[in-house]
């Protein structure tokens, strides 16, 4: 049997790194069966045939119908229709995929783009499922909160960054702001202070720490709230007993 094709729209190139990770580890915990055998049991996939994602950035330059007017009688809220033109480009994708995973950085509009990519979830009986993750204030936060110091010089940068910002910024990381890497406050600077720019130390962030950790620490950033989401429609989505179709709203 071929693989689950999952379509992901991502902010870039490390949310392709990070959002991967952390939907395995959901699909693992909750399909011990999988253990090992995920290259088998999903693929993950862009718009274009060989792309394993989509940016954000890159979805309007497709040729699918344009999404206008009011949703549910209400105007469109932030990204509702971007995400809209996502879908259905994906709707037009041969072969089609079995989920759409949807993952924004907030960037300050945390409530506003949540809701936004909700009217798009909620505006057609999609032929996949939409899973949703909004990273407050971005997907750094996400990093940030399962970063566990493992060497002393780790435990000093932390305990360094705990004095200069006054808090502990990977159990309040969406207290961070989106502002240029150079701010105090910056996500990017805070972990590339703690992780050396080092991807293979960033990807340790979100395959070590249990999942408890990852969800507990993930409460104010939206990591939780994705992670929920995984495991509510990705999981029966994939597992052999659910139906090809989502579920009713």
């Amino acid at each position: 049997m071929a693989p689950h094709l999952l379509g992901m729209v991502v902010e870039g190139p490390g949310d392709a790194r990070t959002v991967p990770g952390l939907v395995d580890r959901v699909l693992v915990g909750a399909l011990p069966d999988l253990e090992g055998k995920l290259r088998q049991a999903r693929t993950y996939c862009g718009i274009e045939p060989d792309a394993s994602f989509v940016m954000w950035s890159a979805v309007n330059q497709y040729p699918v119908p344009r999404r206008h007017g009011h949703f549910g009688g209400r105007p469109a809220l932030e990204d509702a229709r971007t995400a809209v033109l996502a879908l259905r480009c994906f709707v037009a994708r041969d072969p089609q995929p079995r989920a759409v995973v949807l993952v924004r950085d907030s960037d300050g509009k945390e409530a506003e783009r949540r809701q936004g990519l909700e009217q798009a979830r909620g505006d057609f009986a999609w032929p996949f499922e939409v899973v949703l993750g909004i990273a407050h204030p971005m997907r750094e936060c996400w990093v940030l909160a399962g970063f566990v110091p493992s060497t002393r010089q780790e435990a000093a940068s932390l305990a360094d960054l705990r004095k200069e910002l006054g808090f502990d910024p990977t159990v309040r990381s969406h207290e961070l702001d989106a502002s240029s890497r150079t701010a105090k406050r910056s996500p990017k600077r805070v972990l590339g202070r703690l992780t050396g720019d080092e991807d293979g130390r960033e990807a340790r962030c979100w395959t070590e720490p249990a999942l408890d950790h990852l969800g507990e620490r993930g409460q104010d950033n939206g990591l939780a709230a994705f992670l929920g989401e995984v495991e509510a429609r990705l999981v029966p989505a994939l597992s052999e007993s659910a139906p090809s179709r989502r579920r009713p709203a």
